[in-house]
């Protein structure tokens, strides 16, 4: 309890401790024991489930929920609450409810049986003419008010249905009273208040008038006029049964009129009260209340009344009642039902699924909404926007206020008729396109500004007048058209926060002066729609601004991000950056920085000029200026587009001019009038792509150009390897690349053979492959197949060596060591052959005079193994690289003498080779070699000579890995002819213990046939394969040198020590080859592979053992070394002559 000031009233506290419908702790108990001032508080939580509705509530309290959140159920059965007496004490009750949660109510109009039905009105609360309702942080669900219908009660004159209780089957019977149960209950008497019969009238003629809450009673008589009661607020009237006139009583408030019979005379069925059904007569029907259905005549017409009004499917506020909304609330779920008439009576009507306001005639009742969330799913209705006319003198008008910040959703198709005002710093939130009733939309927004959301697609025709700055959001997807008229000092946001970027129409003839504002989604103009007063002015910060094809006149328009599109307009665009597309009337356009696209075609007369920014796009306008700091980019970005420029272009000395490239087109500006070029700067962007272009058209003008661009262009990612330049002719401005390999830092021999190649096929095709175009010097290295060449050493390497077996004195052909005379050991001195067999005794005989010999041994037969390696170092400045060769053979032969001073001989070899060139590919090959060989003497002179052919299977392979890892593969046959021819005269000195020495010269040459062939890709492309052209190969070499031999006796033969040096000269030491990229025809190049000294020493050593029995076998090590060659050679003979 909480006690006042001395002298004032107290107010008490009371508590709800139960959750019972009646009893200690219970709300009902504490409504009927609390006094005007007190608060009921809750202790509990949970739901309260009523038995019966709540008493009445003449007393101003509070009942709050106290954050246990409780929930008053009307069982689907009973309205909870009903405040104030409709003015019958003459006092006015404010309750105030929070913090609670009212579900499951019904407010259930009293039956009519044959009368009229009555009326339903607040599912959840009844605010009556002297009642204040406040609700704060209120849940209001599932709540109906329904009217009553009429059933059938023929036999029987009843009374009118009540607001609650119904008509009773008695003759003749006292209206229903306002709640449920309160019925007639006996002949004569009206339903009470709370149940039973209460304040019924009763006599032989005429009933008595109900009370508040009760119907009136019924009348009877056997003769002369009667009348029934007329029903209290919330009653029915009675009936009225009698053998002359008749009528039935006229229903209270929200009550049906009572039915009427005669036996003679007339009989006339009651009127209903506000929502009351009319009742049956014989003669006249009774006129229902506002909303309810009238009653029928005629016949069996006393048995016909009409249904009751179902209004307020959550609250219900009678003429002189309010209701203000504090905190949050939530109503959903609410529904209204008309009653239905019987036997002609008519239905009543359903009104306000939500919240009905009957209102006041003359005045408009406020409905106000403070801070917090409000929603309101259900329709608000009033009586004017009911159909409610105020000449009836029944009712009035709503108007709807949102303050204080917070939310208000409105989602039902709402018909309240006295507009809504949304205060500085509040959000609407509009469900569809009836959500604000009939009446304008006040938007005061303040410093703050207000925010209306649009959730769905519809139309909206109220009026919107406006202050400040509102806020419309439309959600993403939907479109909202505005079909009233925007109008006051306010402007129009379009807003474009996430999920709201749908699209906002504006069809009215819009006179409002703030000016418009779009940063979102997009706002369209259609029909006569209007941008407000042409004295404002239009910004796009982003979204979409689409005149629809209209025509709109603005002070000035300032593009920022959006986009601006489809329509003529009569102002001054000036863009940061945007969209514009499709824009005619007389505006220009002016950008001063970020990047304006222009598309689609744009017709506007005054002209574009670029001060600062970018102008770019593939549309079309008119003539147009670019100064110093503008850029003036045309097409879309991708290279091939244009700008259609309808008239003049003026560059200005400082202005960019901004291409985009890729291998095959260019984007330019195609011009009708003339364009003048004044020294700007070509930018020229560089798309990566296979394919580059020698010349690409940047500029075009019908009208001729004149001047030129600067001379330097700035390139961004152009291919390495181009450099380019401009050119011009009358009408055309060109941006033309050369191919330059090794510019600056300049290429070796064979990197610019193969650049040149290439550079010329770009220049006869005007474009090449950007995989070639863009070889690094590394790349045009793997490009040129410098690995063939390296079959062309290694030939002439075997051949030598192979010749070499067949005129060198280690194979013993020299008739030497163990000669009967002790010749020297390259002639003979004694005439004997060389190949005659010796006994053991004729291999001493030589330390003496030996005996003559006879001429008898005639042939010989021979085999011998070689093989060797060389190391050639590359070129720099040649481009060359190191290159390898290994070669290993067998030989077999034969020898025939023909006379102790010559000797003809042939050998075939088998064998085969490898060689490599330095990171750059190998091959191997198999081999073959034929030869025929003679050799003279003529005392210690000698002379020998050979010819000698050689085939070769051969294999290269190399992998290039400039795009990917390409695999290419040669095979093919090369065919190889050589000759030597080899003359010394051997001296013996005596004073270096008897050695051999002999001068010698000797002259060879190989041939060398290339087939031509091709490589083969194997893996990966062959974008670098090449094709090698046919190549005849001759390699001359002379030699100079020494030669000594020393032999020894041994016991079974003899010994031989030999040894050379020599030098040689080689008269063709390049090696090279001619190759052509297959895939590009006509991009030819010589190759060079490393070359071979022109002069090299030559060293031997060989070790030979000649046996008495006809064997020999001799072992030899070879080398030759130059500045770039060193090469290590072995071989070895065995040899039995007979």
């Amino acid at each position: 309890m909480t006690l006042g000031l001395p002298g004032a009233a107290r107010a008490a506290t009371l508590v709800v401790t139960s959750t019972a419908d009646s009893g200690a702790g219970s709300l009902r108990t504490a409504i009927t024991s609390a006094t005007s001032g007190d608060t009921i508080l809750f202790q509990v939580s949970g739901t309260i489930t009523l038995l019966s509705e709540l008493p009445v509530i003449t007393k101003n309290i509070t009942i709050d929920g106290n954050g246990n959140n409780p929930t008053i159920s009307g069982a689907n059965t009973y309205r909870p609450f009903f405040i104030g007496d409709a003015g019958t004490t003459g006092s006015t009750y404010s309750v105030t409810l929070k913090n609670l949660t009212i579900a499951d109510a019904v407010a259930q109009g009293g039956r009519g049986l044959g009368s009229g039905a009555g009326a339903g009105l607040g599912g959840a609360v009844f605010v009556s003419s002297n009642g204040a309702l406040t609700l704060s942080n209120v849940a209001v669900s599932n709540t109906q008010a329904k009217g009553g219908s009429v059933v059938s009660n023929v036999g029987n004159i009843s009374g009118g249905g009540g607001m609650g209780g119904k008509s009773f089957p008695t003759t003749p019977a006292g209206g229903g009273g306002l709640f449920v149960g309160s019925d007639d209950n006996g002949s004569g008497t009206g339903g009470g208040p709370s149940g039973g019969v209460h304040n019924g009238g009763n006599g032989p003629q005429t009933g008595g008038a109900g009370g508040f809450a009760s119907g009136g009673g019924g009348g009877s008589s056997n003769g002369g006029p009667v009348a029934g009661g007329a029903g209290g607020f919330g009653g029915g009237g009675g009936g009225a049964n009698a053998g002359g006139s008749s009528t039935g009583g006229q229903g209270g408030y929200g009550g049906g009129g009572g039915s009427a019979n005669s036996a003679g005379g007339t009989s006339s069925g009651g009127d209903g009260g506000f929502g009351g059904g009319g009742g049956g007569g014989l003669t006249s029907a009774g006129t229902g209340g506002f909303g309810a259905g009238n009653g029928g005549s005629g016949g069996t017409g006393y048995n016909s009344g009409g249904g009751g009004l179902g209004a307020g499917g959550a609250i219900f506020v009678q003429s002189g009642g309010t209701v203000t909304v504090q905190g949050d609330l939530s109503q959903t779920a609410g529904s209204a039902f008309g009653g239905t008439g019987f036997n002609g009576g008519g239905n009543g009507s359903a009104l306000g699924s939500g919240i009905f306001f009957q209102g006041t005639s003359g005045t408009t009742t406020a409905l106000g909404f403070g801070a917090g969330n409000q929603t309101i799913a259900d329709t608000i209705a009033d009586y004017i926007g009911s159909g409610g006319s105020n000449a009836a003198d029944q009712g009035g008008s709503v108007a709807i206020t949102k303050s204080t910040g917070g939310t208000l959703t409105l989602s039902g198709a709402n018909t309240y008729s006295g507009g809504t005002t949304i205060n500085e710093g509040a959000t609407l939130v509009v469900g569809n396109g009836g959500a604000l009733g009939s009446g304008a939309l006040m938007l005061n927004g303040g410093t703050t500004g207000v925010t209306v959301t649009f959730n769905g697609s519809f139309s909206v025709g109220n009026d919107i007048v406006a202050t400040g700055d509102p806020t419309y959001n439309v959600q993403t997807g939907d479109t909202v058209n505005l079909t009233g008229v925007l109008s006051g000092t306010g402007d129009v946001v379009v807003n474009g926060q996430s999920g709201y970027a749908g699209t906002l129409v504006l069809s009215g003839t819009n006179t409002y002066s703030g000016g418009t504002i779009v940063s979102g989604g997009t706002l369209f103009l259609s029909g006569a729609g209007t941008l407000g007063a042409a004295t404002g002015t239009t910004t796009v910060f982003g979204g979409t601004l689409d005149l629809g094809g209209t025509t709109q006149i603005q002070a000035s328009v300032n593009l920022a991000g959006g986009a601006i599109r489809n329509g003529g307009l009569d102002a001054p665009i000036t863009s940061s950056g945007g969209v514009v597309d499709g824009i005619g009337g007389t505006a220009s356009l002016t950008t001063t920085g970020g990047t304006t696209v222009v598309m689609g075609s744009n017709t506007y007369s005054g002209g574009t000029t670029v001060n600062g920014g970018v102008l770019t796009g593939d549309g079309s306008l008119g003539a147009m200026t670019v100064h110093a700091g503008g850029t003036f980019a045309p097409g879309n970005g991708t290279p091939g587009s244009a700008m259609a420029v309808n008239g003049s272009l003026a560059f200005q000395s400082g202005a960019i001019y901004l291409v985009q490239l890729d291998p095959s087109a260019a984007s330019y500006a195609s011009v009708t009038g003339a364009a003048q070029l004044g020294g700007a700067t070509v930018t020229a962007n560089f798309a990566a792509g296979s394919y580059v272009a020698k010349r690409y058209t940047i500029l075009t003008a019908s009208g001729g150009v004149s001047g030129t661009f600067n001379t330097t262009i700035v390139n961004t990612s152009l291919p390495s390897n181009f450099h380019s330049s401009l050119s011009y002719d009358t009408n055309d401005v060109y941006l033309d690349l050369a191919l330059n390999f090794g510019i600056p830092s300049g290429l070796n021999g064979n990197q610019q053979r193969v650049g040149d190649a290439l550079t010329n096929v770009f220049n006869a095709n005007g474009g090449i492959a950007a995989v070639y175009a863009t070889l690094t010097a590394g790349g045009l290295t793997q490009a040129s197949g410098e690995s063939a060449t390296g079959s062309q050493q290694t030939t002439f390497n075997a051949m030598s060596q192979f010749m070499g077996l067949l005129t060198d004195p280690t194979a013993q052909r020299d008739g030497g060591p163990g000669s009967a005379g002790g010749a020297a050991g390259f002639v003979e001195e004694d005439q004997a052959s060389a190949y005659a067999p010796r006994k053991r005794a004729d291999a001493f005989a030589m330390m003496t005079k030996a005996r003559p010999q006879t001429f008898a041994q005639r042939w010989s037969v021979w085999a011998a193994g070689f093989g060797g390696s060389q190391s050639t170092d590359g070129n720099a400045v040649v481009g060359s690289n190191g290159a390898t060769s290994r070669i290993a053979g067998t030989v077999i032969g034969a020898d025939y003498l023909f006379s102790p001073h010559t000797l003809l001989g042939f050998a075939l070899a088998g064998g085969g080779t490898g060689f490599g060139v330095n990171g750059l590919g190998s091959g191997r090959s198999d081999l073959f070699q034929a030869a025929a060989y003679l050799r003279h003497t003529s005392g210690p002179a000698y002379l020998s000579a050979a010819l000698a052919y050689g085939w070769q299977d051969i294999t290269t392979d190399r992998t290039v890995t400039i795009a990917g890892a390409d695999r290419l593969r040669t095979e093919f046959d090369a065919n190889a002819y050589s000759g030597r021819i080899e003359g010394g005269y051997r001296h013996v000195g005596p004073w270096i213990g008897g050695i051999g020495v002999t001068p010698y010269g000797a002259l060879q040459f190989t041939k060398l046939d290339l087939p031509a062939y091709a490589e083969q890709a194997v893996a990966g492309s062959a974008a670098f394969a090449l094709s090698y052209a046919a190549r005849n190969v001759t390699d001359t070499r002379g030699e100079l040198g020494l030669r000594t031999d020393k032999s020894f006796a041994m016991q079974a033969g003899v010994l031989t020590l030999r040894g050379r040096l020599a030098w040689a000269h080689d008269f063709n030491p390049d090696r090279s080859i001619a190759a052509t990229f297959q895939a590009l025809p006509g991009a030819s190049f010589v190759v060079n592979g490393a070359a071979q000294a022109r002069d090299s020493g030559l060293t031997t050593a060989s070790v030979d053992m000649s046996w008495v029995n006809g064997w020999s076998a001799a072992a030899t090590f070879e080398g030759e070394f130059s500045d770039v060659t060193r090469s290590y050679a072995g071989k070895g003979s065995v040899r039995y002559a007979w």
